[in-house]
């Protein structure tokens, strides 16, 4: 530790105990005295610079009282400064180093995903012209069968236009020819079937005994 003294007159408190000393902020020691005689020019007696200055006592703030004590109490503390500031950098460092190395994967990641959009734009081009070629095989199709359903709606009115006239003489009451009525020696009365006029279903009649027949049965008896 030094002594506290006058950087002008150079004076110390061996000589006086009630001397004050003032710290300017240039960073020189000056006694009161001196102070006081450089207050008119207001400027430091030693530098020249402008006198700002603050008592040497116990109230001194941390950053100047700091230059009236031991050094080496501060070597340990410069030492924990020095290796906490040390790790920060290194650990700054570190992340930076795996910030790199992430960055250069989520390039290849980038890289692979461009290469497996062009693959799907590809085979998305390729479905487009298979759904093409399907669109075109289902509309030929449909047009086929919409050909064949025309055609099977005309063969159908043609044969409902050849049919329509036999449908109307039947509703006409148009009779078909009674057949003829076939007489037989075994039997004594012979069945005529014929088609009845309003129905289609065979009617049975019984024709009348003719005078031949009557006289064939008296012959018998």
């Amino acid at each position: 530790m030094f002594r506290v003294h006058c950087n002008k007159c150079f004076s110390h408190r061996s000589k006086d105990q009630t001397m004050v000393f003032n710290m300017t902020r240039c960073q020189h020691v000056i006694c009161k005295t001196c102070v006081t005689e450089s207050s008119s020019e207001k400027k430091c007696p030693i530098c020249k610079q402008e006198l700002h200055s603050i008592p040497i006592n116990g109230n001194l703030p941390r950053g100047v009282a700091c230059y009236f004590e031991d050094p080496l109490q501060f070597l340990g503390l410069y030492r924990k400064i020095s290796k906490f500031q040390t790790d920060q950098r290194a650990s700054d460092n570190l992340g930076f180093y795996r910030q790199m190395q992430e960055h250069e994967k989520n390039k290849l990641r980038l890289d692979g995903f461009g290469k497996m959009e062009a693959q799907i734009n590809q085979q998305i081009e390729i479905e487009k012209k298979r759904i093409d070629e399907h669109r075109a095989y289902i509309s030929y199709h449909e047009e086929a069968v919409q050909k064949t359903k025309r055609s099977s709606m005309d063969d159908q009115s043609q044969t409902r236009d050849f049919q329509k006239p036999r449908i109307n003489q039947r509703r006409r009451g148009v009779r078909p020819r009674t057949p003829s009525i076939s007489t037989s020696n075994n039997s004594q009365s012979d069945v005529v079937s014929f088609l009845d006029s309003d129905t289609d279903f065979p009617t049975i009649c019984t024709p009348r005994k003719s005078s031949f027949d009557e006289d064939i049965e008296k012959f018998h008896i």
